[in-house]
């Protein structure tokens, strides 16, 4: 009985949030733009777990053991289509499309190799080729292969995560966590189920109920800060519609301004190296490129996804970086006060931000690189 009513409940759960999508697709239809693709897949693989519940629901109904009798593969199923919806959030948070594309193609390659595999060792094994053999292989297969498309995402991710300063640290380790911890998981409930322990399986089904929940409303509210990125709850815009032109219009005249501005911005810093007084501002630099500082502001986030803090220090870096390059026998302190930081505590932030080190290990590393190409130099 509880298991029936656990069941009735988790096809409630994903009807309704795959309806909630379709409802903002209709919604934001009326404004011109269409869905992406990832967010069709979303709502494909909740329909299709909800699908999977519903079918057990109508099995428990009738009093029928299919679920008893197919019970690996049942679990097979429920752990792919558990891990599909947050793979297809996770999986446009991949900046590269080429990449995105590649490593969709090598996910789907390793689909009929596995299968195949799976089949000729059930055959082998088994002395026998059924359609029960054919269906086992092929959730099996289904199943592995989607975690292996997880674990292809983290170390993708992994990379790219070094190089973001748009969210804070928390919010990146919280992701990171995420993208790692589900193909582990996963993994472990797929071999634990092979092994014929099924309890594991049924917790982590569970404890994904309240993820997918949480990742639904953040897509339904449209809250970026709550997810890595915020890419996957953009749409495209319908581009046969008047209104659209009319507005990619007005669109590339603004990003026309803000490009113009960053220039300036750029050229004026490059030019008058502000960012080496503690005390320049945001205020300050607006002075100085001609304008205020909401249209700095707007224009750094438009043209580099970065704030004005995160650009200021980009620049301190490459100087104390060029200084020391200089005056290889410099301190940090000294570092510190030519590039323009308040501490040596920010000068270490700022260094760990944009070279994934701290000063002093940078400065260790391109000294021993100047000894080497002067004792290069020596023995020529």
């Amino acid at each position: 009985m509880l298991a029936f009513i656990l069941n009735v409940m988790a096809t409630i759960v994903y009807a309704v949030a795959a309806s909630l999508l379709l409802a903002k697709i209709r919604v934001k239809a009326a404004l011109h733009f269409s869905p992406s693709i990832p967010f069709r897949c979303l709502i494909y693989s909740l329909l299709a777990l909800g699908a999977l519940y519903l079918l057990r629901v109508i099995f428990f109904y009738r009093g029928q053991g299919i679920p008893g009798i197919y019970l690996k593969e049942d679990h097979y199923l429920r752990i792919t289509f558990t891990c599909l919806p947050i793979y297809c959030i996770t999986f446009t948070s991949i900046a590269s499309k080429n990449l995105r594309n590649l490593l969709l193609k090598r996910s789907l390659m390793f689909l009929p190799g596995i299968y195949a595999l799976f089949i000729l060792l059930a055959v082998l094994i088994q002395k026998e080729f059924t359609t029960g053999v054919l269906f086992s292989g092929f959730a099996s297969a289904l199943c592995l292969t989607c975690i292996l498309s997880g674990f292809m995402q983290f170390f993708v991710l992994n990379k790219e995560l070094k190089y973001q300063f748009e969210l804070g640290q928390k919010e990146i380790r919280s992701f990171w966590l995420l993208i790692v911890t589900l193909p582990v998981i996963s993994l472990a409930a797929y071999l634990l189920v092979g092994l014929g322990f099924i309890w594991p399986a049924r917790i982590f089904f569970a404890l994904f109920v309240p993820a997918h929940i949480f990742f639904i409303t953040a897509i339904i509210m449209k809250d970026t800060n709550l997810v890595y990125g915020g890419r996957w709850v953009e749409e495209t815009q319908i581009q046969d519609s008047v209104a659209c032109q009319t507005l990619q219009e007005k669109h590339n005249n603004i990003t026309r301004v803000y490009m113009d501005i960053y220039q300036k911005i750029k050229d004026y810093l490059t030019r008058e190296k502000a960012y080496k007084s503690p005390a320049f501002t945001r205020n300050d630099m607006a002075v100085g490129v001609g304008t205020n500082i909401t249209y700095v502001s707007r224009a750094l986030n438009e043209c580099a996804g970065v704030s004005f803090k995160q650009l200021i220090n980009s620049y301190r870096v490459k100087h104390a970086q060029e200084y020391f390059r200089q005056h290889p026998q410099a301190r940090l302190i000294e570092l510190c006060n030519e590039s323009g930081f308040r501490s040596l505590t920010a000068l270490n932030i700022a260094f760990r931000e944009n070279v994934c080190m701290t000063p002093g290990e940078w400065c260790r590393k391109e000294l021993s690189k100047i000894n080497n190409e002067k004792d290069y130099e020596k023995q020529e």
